[in-house]
């Protein structure tokens, strides 16, 4: 593996330190890394001469002295309290954040119903120009010159007005789809960061066992 896998499994077999802890190892083994890869090694061969990830933390932790091991089952106490707490408390925060996204949906859905309507304002209007050609012609084959210049003009128009609506529902479209990106992202967020959460306290805890 290469130096930034190496430093991001030892570190998350670190997650049930402190994170001054943990930033002073991985500090620690990137510096011998960077010290083999300047001795002319790759940063593949520099992280095989060097133990495991996990072993690494294992050894970490065992070092640690016995003030450090109290934080240690400190904040494992934390983790598991912070958890009890989301599971009991997840009938109001499920609710609010349940009502929260239906408000959102409905505000994204109202805007693109908007969006809608524009697009097919637009797409009327453009047909008004091939409309309007087509009576042009029309009355000029029954010998009413006028009512054809008229109704191409107005057909013109139209065609000028759904092209310039055309323009604003593409740029509407483009700025709504962005935004609502940005929507699904932070709303995905929260879960993310507590499956990560999860994730890196179940090695940890894993690691603390294991040592």
């Amino acid at each position: 593996m290469n130096k930034q896998e190496y430093l991001a499994q030892l570190r998350a077999a670190l997650a049930c330190l402190p994170e001054g802890e943990i930033e002073e190892s991985v500090a620690f083994y990137t510096e011998m890394i960077d010290d083999r890869v300047a001795d002319g090694l790759t940063e593949e061969e520099a992280t095989a001469q060097l133990d495991d990830p996990k072993a690494a933390a294992r050894a970490t932790i065992a070092d640690l002295p016995v003030v450090p091991r109290t934080v240690v089952r400190t904040k494992q106490r934390n983790r598991a309290l912070y958890w009890t707490l989301v599971i009991l408390g997840s009938p109001l925060w499920l609710t609010l954040l349940l009502a929260a996204g239906m408000l959102v949906l409905a505000g994204l859905l109202t805007i693109w119903c908007l969006i809608l309507g524009l697009w097919l304002l637009a797409a009327g209007l453009l047909a008004g120009g091939p409309l309007g050609i087509g009576v042009c012609l029309w009355a000029l084959a029954v010998g009413q010159p006028a009512y054809g210049v008229f109704e191409l003009g107005s057909g013109l128009l139209c065609f000028g007005l759904g092209l310039f609506c055309l323009h604003g529902a593409v740029a509407a479209s483009k700025t709504l789809m962005q935004v609502s990106r940005q929507w699904i992202a932070k709303a995905k967020a929260p879960f993310v960061k507590v499956k990560e959460e999860g994730a890196a306290a179940f090695v940890g805890k894993e690691t603390v066992h294991e040592s």
